[in-house]
C-alpha cells in the first residue's frame, strides 16, 4: 500500500471538506521502540452528491518486531448508495485489500446489492447490507495466476452512544467465497473536542488466519 499516496488522500479531503457537504474522520495510531514499529491509520468520509451518497473506506496496517514485519495489509473501499425509500437502499461497491502475509495476497470486487437500515435513532444507529459481486484473487508469486468467482457478503454496523463524548461502534463483515473472509473492527471513541477523539480499537480477522490488531489511536472529525 503507497503511504505517500495516503498522506494526499488524507490532506485532500481535509482541505475539501469545508466546501461540500460531507462527514468524515481520520484516525492514526502507532508505536515506536526500540526495532519494534507499528502503525495503524484509517479513513471514512462520506458525501452528498445530487441523490447519491457516496462513501471512502481507507484502512492500512503495519507492524514490524525485532526488525521482521509480521503484519502488513490495507484496504480501499469506494461505495455509492441510492435511497430509494425511507430506511432502504440500493448500492454499488468496488473494493480492495491486500495482505502480504495471506496465501491469497490480492483481493479486487465489484459489488451491487441492498441496505436496510434496522435502527435509527440519535443514541442508537444500526444497518445491515447484503450483496451479490465478482472476486478477482492473486497470489502473489511468480507465474501465479489469479481467480475469478461469485461473491456473497453481508456486513452488519452498529453506533451506541454511551454518554455525551464517548460512543461504541462495531462493524462486522462476512465474505463467502472459496476462502471465506471475516472481519470485525470494534472501537470505543472518546471526544477531547468537536474535532480531535482518542480511540481503542480492535480489528479481528479470518481469511483464513486469525489475526487480532488492538491500536490506541487519535483521530479527526471533519
Amino acid at each position: 500500500m503507497n503511504k505517500k499516496l495516503l498522506v494526499l488522500v488524507v490532506l485532500g479531503l481535509l482541505f475539501i471538506s469545508p466546501v461540500v457537504n460531507s462527514t468524515g474522520q481520520a484516525d492514526f495510531g502507532g508505536k515506536l521502540d526500540d526495532d519494534n514499529l507499528s502503525i495503524t491509520t484509517s479513513l471514512d468520509y462520506s458525501w452528498v452528491a445530487g441523490k447519491f451518497e457516496r462513501d471512502i473506506e481507507f484502512d492500512y496496517r503495519y507492524k514490524d518486531e525485532d526488525e521482521i514485519v509480521t503484519t502488513n495489509k490495507g484496504l480501499i473501499a469506494f461505495k455509492q448508495r441510492y435511497e430509494f425509500k425511507p430506511k432502504h437502499y440500493t448500492f454499488g461497491l468496488v473494493r480492495y485489500d491486500y495482505n502480504e502475509f495471506r496465501p491469497i495476497t490480492h483481493r479486487r470486487q465489484v459489488n451491487v446489492g441492498w441496505g436496510y437500515k434496522l435502527i435509527r435513532s440519535d443514541k442508537i444507529k444500526m444497518s445491515n447490507e447484503f450483496a451479490v459481486g465478482y472476486l478477482n484473487s492473486k497470489m502473489d508469486m511468480p507465474n501465479s495466476n489469479s481467480v475469478n468467482e461469485v461473491l456473497f457478503r453481508n456486513s452488519l454496523w452498529f453506533f451506541y452512544k454511551v454518554a455525551p463524548k464517548l460512543n461504541f461502534t462495531n462493524k462486522f463483515l462476512y465474505e463467502d467465497s472459496n476462502i471465506p473472509l471475516i472481519r470485525n473492527e470494534t472501537a470505543f471513541n472518546y471526544l477531547l473536542t468537536d474535532k480531535i477523539k482518542i480511540s481503542l480499537k480492535n480489528v479481528y480477522t479470518e481469511d483464513p488466519d486469525n489475526s487480532n490488531f488492538l491500536s490506541v489511536n487519535v483521530g479527526y472529525r471533519f
